[in-house]
């Protein structure tokens, strides 16, 4: 946990009447990183959403998913979200009778206005949103590594007829 970002209610953040900062600096749970969270958060109450802003980086240690070496991936993000402050998702009425997010388009999350707002729990989505969906360790990859006395094509293992064809295309 990363001192300082505990949940803040959102009846506070609405008293405030001005922006909650945070700074970042730690090493977040859910998140294996290399290098600790840093960077800085901004949450205002602006009546019936809540404007999130960040802008947050770390380095994390991945797996290649080609050649199975590990490889350091800086995750950087700058990220504005607005979340609406209701029991239930915004509907269309709501949308157009709200300034604040009329020209929004996806609102889809939302809070209740009762409850709180997490900023840690903030800070880990944006974060895991930033990894890449295929780990590659880079341009310089070897690729899938052969036993190196053996290879597919000198197998002296008889070959199932069925990919026969398969092999004749080699």
């Amino acid at each position: 946990m990363i001192e300082g970002l505990e949940p803040v209610a959102l009846q506070e953040l609405r008293v405030l009447g001005t922006p909650r900062h945070w700074s970042v600096e730690g090493h977040l749970d859910q998140l294996l990183s290399l290098t600790p969270v840093r960077g800085d958060l901004h949450a205002e109450h602006r009546g019936n959403v809540l404007m999130v802003e960040g802008d947050l980086r770390t380095t994390v240690t991945l797996c290649c998913d080609r050649c199975l070496g590990q490889f350091n991936h800086e995750l950087r993000c700058t990220s504005a979200e607005l979340i609406w402050l209701g029991q239930a998702p915004p509907t269309e009425d709501d949308l157009q009778n709200s300034e604040e997010i009329s020209a929004m388009e996806g609102l889809v999350e939302y809070l209740d206005p009762r409850g709180k707002f997490d900023p840690q729990q903030w800070v880990f989505e944006q974060l895991n949103l930033q990894l890449p969906l295929v780990n590659r360790c880079g341009e310089h990859c070897p690729g899938p590594r052969i036993h190196p006395e053996r290879s597919f094509r000198e197998s002296a293992e008889p070959i199932d007829p069925r990919w026969a064809a398969l092999r004749g295309l080699q």
